[in-house]
């Protein structure tokens, strides 16, 4: 799943359900996609539950990552640093 494929479908709402749905999903903080995405997910839990979310080797990454930042093996940078930053990352 490292380069999971997306799908983009076109829903058409009503205004008034369109309006209200934008209002719950901006009160959560979530744009409009990602409270429908959080909608299907709940409806299809179960279903979803079963599948991985991320690769193998991405989990594996994310386990060493997690270890590594409990045990303070970890480098702090300044985001808004774009010289450390690529340097932390590796790029030229």
């Amino acid at each position: 799943m490292g380069n999971a494929a997306r799908i983009q479908k076109l829903i058409t709402f009503p205004p008034q359900l369109y309006q209200v749905v934008l209002a719950k999903a901006r009160h959560l903080g979530l744009s409009f996609g990602e409270y429908m995405r959080h909608l299907a997910i709940i409806d299809v839990k179960k279903e979803v539950e079963q599948l991985p979310m991320v690769s193998e080797a991405t989990d594996k990454r994310i386990g060493q990552s997690l270890k590594d930042l409990e045990e303070g093996r970890y480098t702090e940078v300044d985001p808004s640093n774009e010289k450390a930053l690529s340097k932390a990352l590796g790029i030229k």
